[in-house]
């Protein structure tokens, strides 16, 4: 090899290596690009994860809100909400803010000294409008320090101990307190009180509406903030005095809770109303005292199949709008009892019932129904009467507990012989204890379907208010049979926004059966073709058809009868 070759070799030789050392620190730079970016990673992860633990660890924090006792929570969630938790009746929630927030109040109970003392106060409500927002911020503002501090010592635990590196979970708890308070700035910039009249449900409440009526504003100031504030408490306060505790000594083991429903007539809501509150409640046993239907039409009597989807027992008897094929399609589900003048036990009660021996198909009125038929009425409850007799005749350690009958019209033939009697049929609510003197106590409940396909639709089309979706709670006690407290359920219908549980405990000591003077049974009370066979019940072409009345017709209350 010639010096010039050999001149011309060295350039290309030198540089061979000059660019492997650059490709490897290269390499060497990205490898620990690499390795860094995994440590950020995984840092966070870790971190994240710790946070999360700390978070869930973060106690409620107490507040007293007028006479309501509240536990606040805040949480990271993908929805920006503030939810209103209300056992038993289920939640309110409102989009409030734009941060991934949570903030969760949720009533633990209610002094009820303090919440009769405010309604019963000039300057109570003026004072919870002054106070109750302050409280809760102040709430929700200590819960908020206490999520920072736990996240913040979640991840630098976390951080800490995986890694062993102290510097590393100083950043780790320190990036998570910043992360948390802008959370909550912007939580506090973006929140919107005109949200408070955009409600979503959930539960009872989902079926029934909203417990405080806040109307329909279009612009919220902090004003009407705090007066809506104010008035919610109000409206959970009246909640939860109305649904006081049970009679003392009486454990819910001792219960038997029956939901007692009427007047349905067509409204698929109702049944919603039936599964929430079996949800809520833990119902034993469903009564639903008629007219479920309003036409005695094929096409309604497909629609109770939803019956056999409730996951509880459903005794029936029929109303005067109800058909034979609407009673047929009941007893066909798996849960559900007709009864047709004879006796069950279910749950520990012992239930007599008779359906109504009128059918009024085509009686889509509140008129109809008063002048034909009343003695029909009146026949079969002293056909019921006599068959409650004779059963508790044959079984006098076991008498019959209660009697279902539709039309409470016409109650002699059930005065004196049995303790408590179920009626529907007027669409308004009513308690009669100890009718007539006779010992016998009668509780007749409104439309649990806002009597929708039974001139429910007229009041709203003549401008006033819809009927309410009413139903009643009735407790029992298992050994005696004995009801010893009932509750009101009342709804707003057609999309009011209300609802409200009232409760009322019955006397220990009931007054003794006696059969009044005039309401012996008469010689020949029921009609031969009137006669109802023990779970046969009368063909439709049998009963008998109401006509228009041709004498005015009697006072109603509000609400009719269908």
């Amino acid at each position: 090899m010639n010096a010039a070759e050999s001149s011309a070799e060295e350039p290309g030789a030198s540089a061979e290596p000059v660019a492997s050392e650059e490709s490897a620190t290269q390499r060497r730079r990205r490898r620990i690009r690499r390795v860094r970016a995994l440590h950020i990673t995984t840092t966070a992860v870790v971190a994240l994860l710790g946070a999360i633990v700390g978070i869930l660890l973060v106690p409620a924090t107490r507040v007293d809100v007028g006479p309501l006792t509240a536990s606040v929570h805040l949480r990271p969630s993908l929805s920006s909400q503030t939810v209103l938790l209300l056992p038993p009746v289920g939640e309110v929630a409102f989009d409030t803010h734009a941060a991934p927030v949570r903030i969760e109040a949720r009533v633990q109970g209610v002094d009820i000294d303090k919440a009769e003392a405010l309604f019963y106060s000039d300057t109570g409500f003026t004072e919870l409008t002054q106070t109750a927002p302050e409280a809760l911020t102040a709430a929700a503002a200590k819960n908020a320090v206490l999520n920072a501090l736990f996240a913040a010592a979640g991840a630098g635990l976390a951080v800490g101990l995986t890694f062993r590196r102290a510097r590393r979970a100083l950043i780790a708890g320190g990036t998570t307190v910043a992360v948390v308070g802008v959370s909550v700035v912007v939580t506090s910039v973006t929140f919107r009180p005109d949200a408070l009249y955009q409600p979503k449900f959930d539960g009872l409440l989902s079926q029934a509406a909203y417990v405080a009526d806040i109307g329909q504003a279009t612009v919220a100031d902090y004003q009407s903030y705090r007066d809506t504030l104010a008035q919610f408490v109000g409206q959970v306060s009246a909640l939860y005095i109305a649904a006081d505790s049970l009679p003392v000594g009486l454990s819910e083991e001792n219960l038997v809770t029956v939901l007692h429903v009427s007047d349905i007539h067509d409204n698929p809501q109702a049944y919603d109303v039936i599964e929430q509150l079996h949800t809520q409640f833990a119902i034993d046993l469903v009564i639903d005292t008629g007219d479920i239907v309003s036409w005695g039409t094929p096409l309604e009597a497909e629609q109770l199949s939803v019956i056999g989807e409730l996951d509880v027992p459903y005794v029936y008897i029929s109303g005067n709008h109800d058909g034979a094929t609407a009673a047929a399609t009941i007893e066909a589900q798996p849960n559900a009892l007709v009864l047709d003048n004879e006796v069950v036990e279910v749950d520990g009660l012992t239930i007599a019932g008779i359906g109504d021996p009128r059918f009024a198909a085509d009686d889509d009125s509140d008129t109809t129904g008063w002048q034909a038929g009343k003695e029909a009425v009146e026949a079969s409850g002293f056909q019921l009467g006599d068959t409650i007799t004779a059963y508790d005749d044959e079984h006098p350690d076991a008498p019959v507990d209660l009697a279902l009958i539709h039309d409470p019209t016409q109650p002699a033939g059930l005065e004196g012989r049995v303790p408590l009697v179920l009626s529907g049929h007027m669409h308004t609510s009513k308690v009669e204890l100890d009718r007539d003197g006779s010992g016998t106590d009668w509780l007749t409940v409104g439309s649990t379907g806002g009597a929708l396909a039974s001139g429910g639709v007229a009041p709203v089309l003549q401008g006033d208010s819809p009927l309410d979706l009413t139903a009643r709670m009735l407790y029992f006690d298992r050994t005696s049979g004995q009801l010893v407290a009932y509750d009101d359920i009342v709804m707003g219908g057609l999309g009011l926004v209300s609802v409200s549980i009232q409760r009322t405990q019955m006397e220990p000591e009931q007054e003794p059966l006696e059969v009044p003077e005039d309401a012996e049974t008469p010689e020949a009370p029921i009609p031969s073709e009137q006669e109802v066979e023990p779970g046969e019940g009368l063909p439709d072409e049998d009963r008998v058809t109401p006509t228009a009345p041709s004498s005015p017709l009697p006072e109603v209350s509000d609400g009719g009868e269908g």
